[in-house]
């Protein structure tokens, strides 16, 4: 609250729609906080809540799991997603360790043992929110940065965990339960259907009946109680903190619940199953499709992906992104019509999942959420009968297939929740002896929050004295990411791109190595020029030379404007015959006249005319003529290409080749990416079929 950067973005009001969309939809954050408080009592007037969100799940330390540690990370809920959900000053922070019980196999599985287990977590943190349960009953005034004081109420927000931790946080009794759910009271035998909503549970209500049932006479009596309401007999120190109710915290985690869990552990086994049942040719030919995936950054590309089964969750989410285009032309309907039916399945399971990433919700992408679930719980329903009648013995009765019913409920009561996970792992793998490592760890992490802040400060003290023209290159040095190490453009000031995008990574100067080339780049600019209102040198029609010399680039940095959070985001795409051994050419999204077209990157050069230097592309437009098409290219199936300008490349596309020579364009990449695609569909008259 005390920091000069972070103050003015700290959120103590209402927002109805964002500043740069233009629409007036709601859009769903922090501020609904009032919505999900389940106390019936409010906050005291011009109060205003400090809310919080904490996040604790046991971590694998080592490779092999044998060393396991258990932080507690808060993040500041007033402050907008891309800040408590990224890195550095305002993210997550490690506030406490909590203690692991070792198994004992004289008593495990003993209800004494597991109440036992579940005490010793809820006398830990309770001494880590010790000072929010104060705070949160007489409030903190606060004079804030604007000068105005303040009186901040802490509150909880959010409890992101898995769902075993979400039964120990809320003290329900898990899976084998009457009511396996800790956030509505659905019946077990009623996870698999996620049509059906049922009374969802209320902190207030779970702890008059502990109580209750601590008055009864006999420990049977006591057990028998809360049995009926699938409770523990533990006193919950999250009750402890006002104007917050534990089931209502509880919120859908997409990396436990999705891809750590009804993808990893049921959707990508059950499509193993099928796959191998057509065959060692199929199952090599689908890790042949992975390796032959184009890259793309930020995303993984796993080896001999059909062997996969225990990986990191991050792993198992872009092995998912990218099951749907490896595998539609094998696990096909003729082949296998079971198989194809869950391929449809997990298509739609990757656009809730879509959805659930968003950055920033409004009521519009809230009922689209709403209405993939829906499609995706009438094709499960259709593919668990059709399983069934076939005599598959898989069990979709598990409860985090049920938790999706809860997930946009979530979103518009709390706004989205975004994981971000620690270093944890590197610091105990690269920094510790193994031994007593969580002080260790715990330390280490100290010192890389003090040597962020560190270098923030001096970081800011360069823009001031500097300026802001600070580049923020990335690692030229990662396979998958970065930028050049010397990004430089020569913008004209009539068509201004250096705001927008940056070559890089910038090769000798040449001449034309080809007479076609030369003529065609002459002939686009005596019509680009002045159809942009750029005057042609000496009042003459542009001819270049053959001695004439261009620059060209191996990267192009784009700036472009989310449609899912509506703030600037890059793409680093790469024209590289030769990048970490092996032709590397993007695919780009391009504005033209009429519409939005998809082209490959063939050359990014800057050509010199006059006194002027023009960033251009020479693109292969795939969806757009390039002039008649001569008899030879159509024998020959060559390519043509045309030339842009880079201000006419909107951001990055992710496109796959297939055997049948057509492209698909990867939509669940990222959100933008998903929702530009789905525009697309829109504006071609597609009917989207969910």
């Amino acid at each position: 609250m005390g920091d000069k950067q972070l103050n003015p973005a700290v959120l103590t009001h209402q927002v109805e729609h964002h500043p740069n969309s233009g629409i007036e939809a709601k859009v769903y954050a922090f501020h609904n906080f009032h919505r999900s408080a389940a106390s019936s009592s409010q906050l005291p007037p011009d109060a205003k809540p400090l809310a919080f969100i904490l996040y604790a799940d046991k971590t694998r330390l080592s490779s092999f799991g044998t060393a396991k540690g258990y932080p507690v990370v808060a993040r500041l809920a007033n402050l907008p997603t891309d800040i408590w959900n990224g890195r550095g000053i305002g993210s997550g922070y490690i506030v406490g360790w909590l203690p692991i019980v070792t198994e004992d196999k004289e008593h495990a599985g003993k209800s004494s043992w597991v109440n036992f287990k579940n005490m010793v977590w809820h006398e830990s943190f309770g001494r880590i929110t010790s000072s929010l349960a104060s705070k949160s009953r007489t409030g903190q005034w606060y004079s804030c940065l604007d000068g105005i004081d303040r009186w901040f109420f802490l509150c909880l927000l959010i409890l992101s965990a898995d769902y075993e931790e979400q039964c120990i946080m809320s003290l329900t009794r898990g899976i084998m339960s009457l009511w396996p759910c800790p956030i509505c009271l659905v019946p077990r035998d009623e996870l698999w259907d996620t049509s059906k909503r049922y009374s969802r549970r209320i902190a207030n209500t779970s702890r008059d009946i502990v109580l209750a049932a601590r008055e009864k006479d006999t420990y049977d009596e006591l057990e028998e109680l809360l049995k009926q309401y699938g409770l523990r007999n533990v006193i919950n120190s999250l009750w402890a903190i006002q104007y917050s109710d534990v089931h209502r915290a509880l919120s859908h985690d997409r990396c436990h619940y999705n891809h750590g869990g009804l993808w990893s552990r049921h959707y990508w086994v059950e499509l193993q199953k099928y796959l191998a049942s057509l065959g060692r040719a199929k199952v090599a030919q689908v890790d042949k499709n992975f390796a032959k995936f184009p890259r793309w950054r930020n995303l993984k590309h796993p080896n001999q992906v059909m062997s996969v089964t225990f990986a990191d969750s991050s792993v198992h989410e872009d092995i998912s992104k990218m099951i749907i285009y490896a595998t539609h032309d094998i696990l096909t309907e003729e082949a296998s019509p079971l198989g194809y039916l869950l391929l449809r399945c997990v298509r739609l399971y990757l656009e809730v999942d879509m959805y659930a990433a968003f950055e920033v919700h409004t009521a519009n992408t809230i009922s689209e959420g709403r209405s993939a679930v829906q499609a995706l719980t009438a094709f499960m329903k259709q593919y668990i009968d059709i399983a069934t009648d076939e005599d598959d013995d898989k069990n979709w009765n598990f409860p985090k297939l049920h938790m999706t019913t809860h997930l946009f409920d979530d979103i518009e009561a709390k706004g989205p929740n975004e994981q971000m996970h620690g270093p944890l792992k590197d610091s105990y793998q690269q920094r510790t002896n193994f031994k007593n490592f969580a002080e260790q760890i715990l330390r280490i992490d100290h010192w890389l929050l003090v040597a962020d802040d560190i270098r923030r400060r001096i970081f800011e003290l360069g823009r001031i004295f500097k300026g802001d023209d600070i580049d923020d290159n990335a690692d030229e040095d990662d396979r998958d990411s970065g930028s050049s190490t010397n990004p430089i453009i020569h913008g004209f000031n009539p068509l201004d791109a250096s705001m927008h995008m940056k070559f890089g990574s910038r090769e000798a100067l040449q001449t034309f190595a080809f007479t076609n080339f030369r003529v065609k780049l002459n002939s686009f600019l005596n019509v680009f020029l002045p159809a942009s209102n750029i005057t042609l040198p000496d009042g003459k029609r542009v001819h270049l030379l053959s001695n004439h010399t261009i620059t060209t680039c191996r990267l192009l940095r784009v700036n472009y404007e989310s449609m899912v959070d509506w703030r600037q985001h890059t793409d680093y795409l790469r024209c590289n015959p030769q990048f970490f051994n092996a032709p590397r050419f993007d695919c780009v999204f391009i504005q033209t006249k009429q519409n939005v077209i998809l082209g490959r990157l063939l050359l990014l050069f800057e050509c010199p005319v006059g006194n002027n230097v023009f960033p251009l592309a020479l693109i292969h437009p795939y969806d757009a003529p390039t002039g008649t098409r001569l008899r030879k290219d159509k024998h020959l199936n060559l390519l043509r290409a045309e030339f842009f300008s880079i201000r006419s490349i909107i951001r990055g596309a992710l496109l796959v080749h297939d055997e049948n020579l057509d492209y698909f364009i990867v939509d669940t990449v990222d959100t933008d990416m998903f929702l530009r695609v789905k525009a697309m569909h829109l504006q071609a008259g597609h009917v989207v079929c969910i």
